[in-house]
Order: C-alpha cells, then sequence, then structure tokens
C-alpha cells in the first residue's frame, strides 16, 4: 500500500489524523518555498566541500569522518560495476556533550534556503521541550537527530526505529528514496531481542515470523516531500538515485504517553543520553530515567488538554 500523500495540511489535522493517530504521510506542497537549488551535489561541494563529514554504514554505525567532498567524489554518480560496500553520510548537529563534527554551522548557513514545515507543529513539544508559550522552528533550534543526509545511489538505512519512540520528518531536497514501513504491533516479526531483521537478506532461523507478514506501506519519496515516519513505526530506507534530505526527529505533548512507556521499558536505554542533552538546563546529566520521567510529570501533564477524538 502506498503512502498517503496529502496537500494544505493544517496543523490541527496533522497532530490530530497523523501524529496522534500515529499514521504515515507524506506531504507534497511544503518544500514549493524551499530554494532547493542550494540542496544539490554541485552547491553542497562549492561551500562545503572542506568540511569533516560523519560516514555510517547501514545500521548507524560511525565508518570513518571524511571531508564532503571526498565522500561526494566517491559515492556519487557511482559505476554500476564498482563493488564498494556503500557509504551513508548523516551530518548532524549537536545532540550530546561531546566535540564531533557537527553540522550546526553549515545549518546556520543553510538557514536562508529552508525553512519550519508550514503543517508541523512548533510548540508545546516535549523534545524539544518548549515551555508554555514558546514555539521552536526546526531552523532556528537544536532538534534531536537534526541532520544532512548525503547518500549515494543504493545506499541504505535498515530497518529500524527512531529512539525514544520520537516522530521522524524527512525532507528529500535531491533524488528519491524507496521506503517499506511495518507498523509497532509488527515488532515481533521484525526484531530478535535487539536485532532487527534485514529486509534484502532475511535470516528466517532468527526471524521465522517474518514470512508471514508484509509492509504495511511501500513507496518511493520523491523530490520536494516530506515523510512523516511516526512514534514506533519501523522503516527501511533505500536510495533510488543519489540523495540529498534532511531530517530531524520530535515528540509533541499529545504522545508524552508514549515517551513514559519508553522509559518505562527500556530505562538504561543509551538513546536517553540524548534527551539529557536537550534537557541540561532542567536536569543533570547523569539523571536517571526516573528523573526525566518525573520532570515531565511535574512540568506538562497539567499544562495541556487532549485532543478529543
Amino acid at each position: 500500500m502506498k503512502v498517503t500523500r496529502v496537500q494544505n495540511l493544517s496543523k490541527d489535522t496533522f497532530l490530530k489524523d497523523f501524529l496522534v493517530a500515529n499514521k504515515p504521510v507524506i506531504v507534497t506542497d511544503a518544500m514549493k518555498d524551499f530554494d532547493r537549488d542550494k540542496f544539490t551535489p554541485d552547491f553542497l561541494r562549492s561551500e562545503f566541500g572542506d568540511e569533516l563529514v560523519q560516514v555510517y554504514d547501514d545500521l548507524f554505525n560511525l565508518q570513518t569522518v571524511d571531508t564532503l567532498a571526498t565522500y561526494l567524489n566517491k559515492n556519487f554518480d557511482r559505476k554500476p560495476e564498482d563493488g564498494r560496500a556503500l557509504e551513508y553520510m548523516r551530518w548532524y548537529t549537536k545532540l550530546k556533550d561531546t566535540d564531533f563534527f557537527w553540522s550546526d554551522a553549515v545549518f546556520e548557513k543553510l538557514k536562508p534556503y529552508w525553512n519550519h514545515p508550514y503543517f508541523v507543529p512548533n510548540d508545546k513539544l516535549v523534545v524539544p521541550y518548549c515551555q508554555a508559550g514558546e514555539t521552536k522552528n526546526i531552523t532556528d533550534h537544536r532538534y534531536p537527530y537534526k541532520g544532512l543526509f548525503v547518500s549515494g545511489k543504493g545506499s541504505r538505512t535498515r530497518l529500524h526505529r527512531d529512539p525514544f519512540r520520537s516522530n521522524a520528518m524527512l525532507c528529500q531536497f535531491y533524488g528519491e528514496k524507496k521506503m517499506y514501513l511495518y507498523h509497532p504491533n509488527k515488532v515481533n516479526e521484525v526484531m530478535n531481542g535487539k536485532e532487527f531483521v534485514d529486509l534484502m537478506n532475511v535470516d528466517h532461523k532468527k526471524f521465522p515470523k517474518f514470512k508471514d507478514i508484509e509492509a504495511d506501506y511501500e513507496d518511493v519519496l520523491l523530490p520536494g516531500e516530506i515523510v512523516l515516519f511516526p512514534s514506533g513505526w519501523f522503516h527501511d530506507v533505500t536510495c533510488v538515485s543519489d540523495s540529498i534530505s534532511i531530517t530531524w526527529n520530535f515528540l509533541h505533548e499529545e504522545e508524552l504517553d508514549n515517551l513514559y512507556e519508553f522509559i518505562d521499558q527500556y530505562p538504561n536505554d543509551d538513546q536517553l543520553e540524548i534527551l539529557r542533552f536537550f534537557l541540561k538546563d532542567k536536569i543533570g546529566p547523569d539523571a536517571p530515567a526516573s528523573e526525566i520521567k518525573a520532570f515531565y510529570e511535574s512540568n506538562m501533564n497539567n499544562n495541556f488538554e487532549f485532543i478529543d477524538l
């Protein structure tokens, strides 16, 4: 089944029909005012070619740090017979208190060329945390896993779900991406402990139930489109062509129970470090999971009304 495609989507409808309903969606008109000419291989190479970037495998394992120009030269316009392992450039803004090759300065320079999508809430957020009356636009503020993805044809992000039940947005500036999405209720079919099934090389001994299911959605994300991967959804994404996109994660206060459920189930999960970073002026750097939850219970539970579904 194809992902629902919409345009002229209000924030309230997006919140009610997709975030709260936990349903993927592709919005086709939200990038029409973006300057997509500034998100091409040639422009990025000319402006940022000497910058050091993060290069990963297909499961978020850092492989190397190299210049953007080197990555593009090696991985874009590849010959079909080139048998090298495919690399994926995920260039994140700062998301933990570590000196690293973050992309914050680059995003600051790219800021005039895109904006916060009109349909995505920028207030009443759990992650990044918004106080009452505060707004946080993606172009002006840090968000978890905010990053520039540059990936050659055939590069892939294997099946996974995003940390601490967050939603992921992906803006496709250049090229196309093939997507497979599986509902959160298929966890027993697509996971074995902490391991995810490899859709392209299924180990049926480890994942015996996988043969009994199909992807809930299979689609191709086109240039100028934005997709929502909702909380808990498993997704596998392969670049049909050389590709450039921007991504970030967030949680709205209407989804606060998703975060509580995650914290209760995985109090020692290493990705909670990211939450601590985004709450570092509110809680201590070594705060246990219970303190993270207590912060939200104290500061958010009594400050909003749920949508009447």
